[in-house]
């Protein structure tokens, strides 16, 4: 079979993670890199060895990819991936899908016209922790009752970007979007949210979250998330509660499980797993390979980025109202 042959747009440090992989897996070609920055370009084709440079998605078009890994930041995803589809070209879009409905809704539109297909680039969901926790929820070893979901990033200081709306379209979609995206995919279809908000040290946006989230299952969570609360370990945790049973990750590092009331608690710890191998990009990229050689779905298509950009849509009006939201009605309206 044809190799599939890939080239990258945008070339900052998410770029060199997939560019490393990627170049790792026989069946991919990596054709080119193109970025606004030329030089940086050149130095993420220079470390992955013969692939062109160039700096619009034009020039990768000219180079014959069949498929673009858009890497730009957040707020500037949905043209570069609406023109890739209408090329027919298969598109590896790294999250946000877009930074408000119509954005997505674009990609929607561009996607079901094109022979391309189209994935939302979702690496928490194949991180070693988050794995083991589907592992045990499939195999009925762990019923959800409850869960609560955290993450404090600690600060938007270092990059300052992580802190400008106009890159990120705000702190949910450039972080805590992940842990969002784990409810659903956890605990299945979202029944109620509300999330309460404040800004307690930007001027620009909420910065603080509170939020509760009911699933049409009967099972219930909250997850919370400061921009400013500092490193302090773990500071990404997922805690699941069953039938006198238990579940808990710390990061990306350990995850600890208990399934019967007094009995043994296990842990499996993954610090010695590369970041990349452990953090989930390893296997989403290589899900995406399967399903453009194979021909299959991609693992997260655009169904489901759609339906995580509502979410993330929902939980900012909800924050904005101060209102419960009802948000089986609102994906019953998005599909009409």
């Amino acid at each position: 079979m044809a190799k599939t042959r890939v080239g990258i747009f945008g070339a900052g440090y998410i770029a060199s993670v997939h560019a490393d992989i990627l170049a790792g897996d026989e069946r991919v070609e990596l054709v080119g890199v193109a970025d606004m920055v030329e030089a940086n370009a050149a130095r993420l084709a220079e470390r992955i060895g013969d692939a062109r440079t160039g700096t619009t998605l034009e020039d990768l078009f000219r180079m014959e990819v069949d498929t673009v890994y858009i890497t730009t930041p957040n707020t500037t995803h949905v043209d570069p991936v609406v023109a890739s589809l209408n090329e027919g070209r298969n598109v590896f879009c790294e999250k946000p899908m877009a930074t408000d409905l119509a954005g997505g809704d674009r990609i929607r539109e561009a996607a079901l016209a094109s022979t391309g297909s189209y994935n939302l680039g979702m690496n928490r969901r194949y991180a070693y922790t988050h794995d083991k926790l589907k592992r045990l929820i499939e195999s009925g070893e762990l019923a959800p009752y409850s869960a609560q979901l955290k993450l404090n990033r600690g600060e938007l200081l270092r990059p300052a970007w992580t802190a400008d709306p106009s890159k990120t379209g705000g702190f949910l979609y450039e972080t805590t979007i992940h842990q969002i995206d784990l409810l659903t995919y956890l605990f299945g279809s979202i029944a109620t949210l509300r999330c309460a908000a404040r800004s307690a040290i930007s001027d620009a946006e909420f910065d603080d979250f509170s939020m509760l989230f009911t699933f049409e299952s009967g099972t219930v969570a909250t997850l919370s998330s400061s921009a400013h609360s500092g490193w302090s370990f773990p500071f990404e945790r997922v805690e699941i509660y069953g039938r006198y049973a238990t579940a808990m990750t710390e990061e990306l590092e350990r995850v600890r499980y208990a399934l019967e009331l007094d009995q043994t608690v296990h842990t499996e710890d993954y610090t010695h797993i590369p970041f990349a191998e452990k953090g989930g990009y390893v296997k989403e990229d290589r899900l995406f390979i399967d399903a453009l050689q194979d021909g299959g779905e991609p693992p997260v298509d655009v169904d489901d980025a759609c339906a995580l950009n509502l979410l993330l849509a929902c939980i900012y009006e909800s924050a904005r109202e101060n209102r419960e939201i009802d948000f089986s009605a609102r994906v019953r309206e998005s599909i009409g």
